[in-house]
């Protein structure tokens, strides 16, 4: 059954005049502004807020569908800054795609409350825009167990319409179909554009990490290995997605980045050796006790809620994330994994830094504790940033893939696979999706260098153009919040151009990213000023940022943006 969210109706009128004059050159003197619907006035709005009827510029009068549900927005801005329209979706919409450059889809999450006392529905916005670009129809689909295809993760006690949590949209080149990530949920939702309904929720499966060289100790050396410990599991739950038409057949590329959750006294993960009962008496099974915790990996992470036998014992173990970037047919079918090939690598290539991170805290003692260790560290305010040892992440979720962005060049595609954690990207040429094959991996990090200084880190957001006939690949840094921007070869291999910087380090100032080919701009997120920053990158070796997007007036806090024809899409929290 597919479930639409409930919502109310209100009828008033949603042109303002200042999209009027923005659009199409109306003479008035009045106020630009537009007025904030308190739902108690009748035709007092603010754009897209209610389901009115709107007079358009030819006085015609079409039906709006636009009902405010409780949830966040999407503000419609021209790309030259001016305030078009907003649209009413569901709760903590995350992400934000054009399908087409009269429709849109949205990935509402939904997270629990801190305290995990409540738990937001997630669900998946569709929006219809009219030829001038404000809101026509906005349809809200929310989840239902029988959309369910195979061992969907689910919170014990919850269900599908509370516990799905969108993450992440992409859509096929013809705007028919789209797929949306939910991350903890180890799941793809497959959405039907053409029917505007939710077709179902997949399942992405395990990997038995005893089949993928992996390395699950933390002994302090990059040792990845085949056949570790039968009976554990690794899930794919990817993060990013991208969606990708070759030979004529559609596929839908993941970033396997694995998550967990933690919500006040609520945390999924666990040591390996932690998992006991009430007595302090290991709930492993005697085979898993004795792989792991005598071992470099008994303090594994791995998934409380799976794996349990009927007699609670742990004969099974699951851990977050693959370590890999997966390519799936359109129907969800697995046609090519990169297994171990990146921990392989950098193992190699990069062992003195392998499965790093930067980590930090503001916690008196630990600082102490670095200073009486010797480790080298920085002060930002009263945090103190560090990189950690080799094999810091092993026991996680390892070099973490989770920036993600497909291009073609010619008559070759290429995948680009931003690693969060351990920093650079992977690029592979995926022409054949069956056979794709490592082309590079990118990677300039000063390891040895204090954080504020090694570089770019921790890519979040990633997107590919063309520009004057010459390809190019824009990289959001969310931890340096810096911009990179590189130069594309034929071959698909890397040139870095330029590094901005846009805000202070650790203030998440770049994380996603979009381009503008009209504008020659790429518009991308800033959390530290809640502003969307413009990038003229006309001249790329030279790119520099132009100005910015302010939309306090209608949100308090953006999540990411698309553009398309001139058209910046923002998604916003509910302003408070």
């Amino acid at each position: 059954m597919q479930q639409a969210i409930k919502s109310r109706s209100f009828k008033t009128n949603i042109l303002t005049l200042a999209i009027c004059t923005a659009l199409y050159g109306c003479n008035d003197s009045s106020s630009n502004d537009p007025v904030v619907n308190d739902d108690t006035t009748p035709g007092a709005t603010e754009p897209g807020s209610n389901s009115p009827d709107a007079t358009t510029p030819d006085d015609k009068t079409v039906t709006v569908v636009n009902p405010d549900i409780g949830g966040g927005k999407i503000l419609f801005y021209t790309t030259a800054g001016a305030f078009i329209d907003s649209a009413n979706v569901g709760n903590l919409p995350d992400m934000v795609e054009f399908a087409s450059a009269t429709s849109l889809v949205v990935a509402n999450e939904g997270e629990p409350e801190d305290d995990y006392v409540a738990d937001d529905e997630g669900s998946i916005s569709i929006i219809t825009l009219s030829a001038d670009k404000t809101v026509l129809d906005v349809k809200t689909l929310g989840f239902t167990d029988d959309m369910l295809d195979g061992d969907v993760r689910i919170k014990p006690g919850s269900d599908a319409q509370h516990d799905l949590e969108p993450e992440y949209v992409a859509v096929n080149a013809q705007g028919t179909q789209a797929w949306v990530t939910l991350q903890e949920n180890n799941a793809v939702a497959m959405v039907d554009l053409t029917t505007q309904s939710i077709s179902k929720v997949k399942s992405l499966g395990k990997i038995a990490i005893k089949d993928q060289a992996m390395d699950i100790t933390d002994d302090g050396a990059a040792n990845p290995v085949v056949g570790n410990p039968d009976n554990i599991f690794a899930l794919y739950m990817p993060d990013t997605l991208q969606a990708v038409t070759i030979a004529g057949q559609d596929y839908y590329v993941t970033a396997n980045e694995g998550d967990d959750r933690e919500y006040g006294d609520y945390e999924d993960l666990e040591k390996a050796k932690d998992l006991e009962d009430d007595a302090e008496d290991s709930l492993l099974s005697a085979q898993l006790q004795t792989d792991l915790l005598d071992t470099d990996a008994k303090k594994l992470r791995v998934l409380k809620d799976l794996g349990k036998n009927t007699d609670g014992i742990y004969d099974e173990l699951y851990m977050t994330g693959t370590r890999s970037f997966t390519i799936w047919s359109a129907d969800g079918a697995r046609v090519f994994d990169s297994g171990s090939e990146f921990e392989a690598e950098i193992a190699v290539n990069y062992s003195a830094s392998f499965n790093t991170r930067v980590d930090d805290t503001d916690d008196a003692d630990d600082i102490q504790e670095l200073v009486d260790d010797g480790v080298p560290h920085e002060m930002v305010g009263d945090t103190a940033f560090f990189f950690e040892g080799v094999d810091a992440r092993s026991l996680k979720k390892g070099v973490e893939p989770e920036a993600l962005a497909i291009h073609k060049i010619g008559d070759k595609t290429f995948a680009y696979i931003g690693l969060e954690k351990q920093g650079g990207m992977f690029v592979y040429d995926i022409s054949t999706p069956a056979a794709s094959t490592m082309v590079e991996y990118v990677n300039d990090i000063d390891y040895t260098a204090l954080p504020t200084a090694a570089g770019d880190l921790a890519p979040e957001g990633m997107v590919a153009f063309e520009q004057d006939s010459k390809h190019y690949l824009a990289v959001a840094n969310e931890l340096s919040s810096t911009l990179a921007l590189y130069e594309l070869a034929t071959d698909g291999r890397a040139t870095k151009l330029i590094s901005l910087s846009l805000g202070g380090f650790d203030t998440g100032a770049a994380e996603i990213v979009d381009y503008s080919p009209q504008d020659k701009k790429l518009f991308v997120t800033n959390a530290e000023t809640q502003k969307v920053d413009v990038i003229d990158v006309s001249t790329p070796a030279t790119a520099a940022k132009v100005s910015s997007i302010d939309f306090s007036a209608y949100a308090d806090d953006l999540q990411s943006v698309s553009v398309k024809d001139g058209v910046l899409a923002i998604a916003v929290k509910r302003k408070d």
